[in-house]
């Protein structure tokens, strides 16, 4: 993924620590699903391997032709993963990663609680990390206007709960 995506390198790492950190402050116990969100944040772009480089590293705003290609990084992110026999459920949480808490993400539509808690706190992080950094597009934000936009999204693409977490341990981490 790294050697592909001129801005993943460092990314996956900064989204792992920070999921860690909000689960473990859900109270999300040790074991299967805190392994799972480790594994899962640290692999939710895979599927970025299957994108062409021009929709990838596009400097500029992608058309809706080219939004519909990056969109398929989830589930074709999924579908390598399932060739790996995973003791705990990566998977779903690679492929939900852009599903919105009102049911309006991609690939499957899914709402609520129905979305892993995996992939509802990648969604944050990954949106938080994503505004913060520097992109091919912008400049990165402070933290305080892409904490603004994410509150604005709270209720609508991001959990609730998951938002208020990352208030609170995005400092420590």
């Amino acid at each position: 993924i790294e050697s592909k995506d001129q801005v993943t390198s460092t990314h996956v790492r900064r989204v792992q620590n920070l999921s860690l950190a909000i689960a473990r402050h859900l109270g999300i116990p040790a074991g299967e699903q805190m392994r799972a969100i480790e594994a899962g944040a640290l692999l939710h772009d895979i599927g970025k391997v299957a994108i062409p480089d021009y929709v990838l590293n596009k400097p500029g705003r992608l058309t809706p032709d080219e939004y519909e290609i990056i969109k398929l990084h989830a589930p074709i992110g999924a579908e390598i993963l399932t060739a790996v026999d995973f003791p705990y459920p990566v998977v779903p949480i690679v492929r939900s990663h852009h599903e919105n808490w009102d049911g309006t993400g991609y690939p499957d539509g899914l709402a609520g609680e129905a979305i892993p808690i995996g992939a509802r706190i990648i969604s944050v992080v990954d949106c938080f990390d994503a505004l913060t950094s520097d992109r091919p597009y912008r400049r990165a934000l402070t933290d305080e206007a892409a904490l603004e936009i994410i509150q604005e999204r709270t209720g609508h693409m991001y959990a609730p709960d998951v938002v208020e977490a990352l208030l609170t341990c995005y400092r420590d981490v």
